[in-house]
């Protein structure tokens, strides 16, 4: 049985630098997460208070009619209250990788936003009294020039933002490599990739 193992070389072509997949090592993903559970608290009380509700009232009620307006209540209460939230919920989802952080909103009409590793400039971690009291926060990624991305409510956000902070640092130095070994510094090419 023999196996073969392709050598990591890097082709320039038009201006372009393409590497093997060999050069780096796969992208892995470092964490998954959604917003903090407690944003379920009030859409759950308000399903348990709707089909409570009606259970109870509409065996009590006079008129034929309204049990059947109970339960379209109730059922509007269960669908904009309960559903409409955990659907929302659902929705919204960040990936964390070695490499880059992607960020899934939306639930009929999906936006997917992925920022690399090598861009953000700072990562902070906003808190309000609530979110403390929860273990949650909201964790903001500057961008530089006014531009920021902002991971709303989630989990554990100190721990984010220091996973945050050396995957940056990693992929800024592995970046910083490449740059080196390609003859790349500040924008110029070296004397490797002169024409």
């Amino acid at each position: 049985m023999s196996t073969s193992t392709s050598t990591s070389t890097s082709a320039r072509t038009d201006g372009v630098i393409t590497m093997n997949a060999v050069d780096r090592e796969p992208e892995a993903i470092v964490a998954r997460m959604r917003p903090h559970g407690r944003a379920l608290v009030l859409p759950s009380i308000l399903l348990i208070a709707a089909v409570g509700g009606a259970a109870f009232f509409v065996w009590r009620l006079p008129e034929p009619w309204m049990p059947w307006a109970v339960l379209a209540a109730a059922a509007l209460v269960v669908v904009f209250g309960f559903i409409v939230p955990v659907a929302i919920w659902l929705g919204r989802s960040v990936t964390i990788t070695t490499r880059r952080i992607v960020v899934h909103e939306g639930g009929l009409v999906r936006r997917r936003r992925e920022i690399l590793h090598t861009r953000p400039v700072e990562v902070v971690v906003h808190r309000t009294p609530g979110q403390r009291l929860a273990g949650s926060g909201d964790v903001v990624l500057e961008l530089g020039a006014d531009r920021r991305v902002v991971l709303h409510d989630l989990p554990n956000p100190v721990l984010v933002q220091e996973a945050l902070a050396d995957l940056m640092v990693t992929e800024h130095a592995d970046h910083a490599g490449r740059r080196r070994s390609t003859g790349e510094i500040d924008g110029r090419r070296g004397p490797a990739h002169a024409e």
